[in-house]
């Protein structure tokens, strides 16, 4: 959605924000209490662009100097982002979140995936839908050129002719165990086993720490893949509710703990699919002293990681702040570099990964070489981090378009979790809509979406939906968001 702003004086608005102490305030806290004010009443919403800095200088008689600091106040108090060759845009302010009711913890005995999820992964294969449903960026984000050189790099090395070690190429190991160390945990390559994907290493997780019949504590909603897993190993689930923008509530966790003796907890406590959510620090460390406290191990979907939208530090995993060693830590490259790679990683104990070793010699041997060493090639090089930079910096203004654009065209009382990272949309419709109706009326028009029963294994989340807002913007999009909007008002 594009805005178009006019930059004029409105006497009311600067009424309520002139005082006695605003005279004595200097030129730029003056422009940054104005702009405040006119963020707050609405002019400028969420996801818009504000004018200029030049524009500023010259509509407030102001120098560059002068406008920059204004701009930083706004950035500090949580207003505004910048972004690289941009501009400045306006954040979504947590007191104006949407209220999310915190649902009770559920029991699934017998964890099954609904038959919609085949159905589901066609439609994502056909190229002639719009793809929301898939979790996957837009080709055009993907860092073609510079993998293109790290594949070339790999066809001269001599590995490439030979069986390469059955838990990866070492040098990969070792990319990925510097990059996933942290202030608590110094990752040793020994520690890392390469697999075909994030699926696979948590299906080697699992399947390595557990028996048909344990309980597993997984947070809800959770990715449908990780479910269908817990299907497939005949794992007994405990669904522990989460807040869309916090994460797993650790509350709750401590009550499943005290009742249930769960054996591990998986949880995606870094830009969650499907809600976005971000664990604050705090609780993630609090989540590790209750784990080890009462003996619960922690497998930890760390897959979106990378794709911060405020270009800061990268958030802590719970796998660098983990001094004790009950994470067990699995992720790719398929979200943040490109899904065609098939190149996953599971960072555990020597044990574990020594297992699981054992068993890729049983099945396979080994993983073919050349995909390993183009992703070691490329993994911590300028173009590795320069594209990691360039993507975050689009996601960021990408997902507010999204979501101002869905909460513009759909019915009124629609809820929007605007994440801080990733590409995914949580979204909430007003109460009695159903996401399964929404979603059989789209596939008509080629639309693909996730509907929110399948990330739950009890059912729950019918008038959710998942979207993935990583696809580039244009009429197609567009018109596809406002199709879906007048379905979503008819149903």
């Amino acid at each position: 959605m594009v805005y178009t702003l006019n930059w004029e004086y409105h006497t009311d608005t600067e009424i309520v924000f002139m005082t006695n102490t605003d005279r004595l305030l200097t030129k730029y806290s003056k422009i940054a209490n104005s702009l405040i004010g006119r963020i707050e009443s609405g002019e400028f919403p969420p996801g818009s662009k504000l004018p200029s800095l030049r524009k500023i200088c010259l509509f407030e008689e102001c120098n560059l100097s002068t406008a920059v600091e204004a701009f930083g106040i706004l950035q500090e108090r949580g207003f505004i982002s910048g972004r690289e060759r941009s501009g400045y845009f306006v954040l979504p302010r947590p007191e104006l979140y949407p209220k999310y009711k915190l649902e009770k913890p559920v029991r699934v005995p017998n964890p099954s995936v609904p038959e919609e999820v085949s159905s589901l992964m066609s439609e994502l294969a056909d190229p002639g839908f719009i793809p929301f449903g898939a979790a996957v960026p837009d080709p055009q984000f993907l860092p073609y050129s510079s993998l293109q050189k790290a594949y070339k790099k790999s066809l001269k090395d001599s590995q490439v002719y030979k069986y390469s070690d059955a838990a990866g190429i070492l040098e990969l190991r070792k990319k990925i165990a510097i990059r996933s160390s942290g202030p608590e945990r110094r990752v040793r390559p020994e520690e890392v086993f390469i697999t075909l994907g994030c699926s696979e290493a948590a299906f080697l997780a699992l399947s390595l720490s557990t028996k048909p019949g344990d309980k597993v504590a997984v947070e809800s909603p959770l990715h449908f893949v990780l479910y269908q897993i817990l299907s497939e190993l005949k794992l007994k689930a405990i669904e522990i509710p989460t807040d869309p923008f916090t994460g797993l509530d650790l509350q709750s966790y401590i009550s499943v703990i005290k009742k249930e003796s769960p054996k591990f907890l998986i949880t995606i406590p870094t830009f969650s699919n499907p809600t976005g959510s971000l664990m604050p620090l705090g609780s993630k460390k609090e989540l590790l002293k209750i784990s080890s406290r009462y003996g619960v191990k922690i497998l930890e979907d760390d897959i979106y990681g990378d794709l911060q939208h405020n270009g800061g530090i990268r958030p802590s995993s719970l796998l660098s702040l983990d001094a004790e060693g009950i994470v067990t830590h699995v992720s790719s490259l398929s979200k943040s570099v490109n899904p065609g790679l098939r190149i996953g990683w599971m960072i555990s104990d020597q044990i574990k990964v020594e297992n699981a070793r054992r068993l890729r010699l049983a099945e396979a041997i080994s993983l073919p070489a050349i995909p390993q060493l183009a992703a070691s090639y490329f993994i911590g090089s300028l173009a590795h981090e320069r594209h990691l930079r360039e993507f975050r910096r689009r996601l960021g203004g990408l997902v507010l378009s999204y979501a101002d654009s869905f909460l513009e065209y759909f019915p009124k009382g629609t809820k929007v979790a605007i994440p801080k990272g990733g590409f995914l949309l949580w979204i909430e419709l007003p109460k009695g809509k159903d996401s399964r109706v929404l979603r059989f009326q789209a596939v008509k028009k080629k639309i693909s979406l996730v509907p929110g029963n399948l990330f739950s294994l009890s059912g729950k989340y019918v008038n959710n939906f998942r979207i993935n807002a990583g696809v580039l913007m244009g009429p197609k999009v567009i018109s596809a968001i406002q199709t879906l909007g007048r379905i979503a008002k008819e149903i």
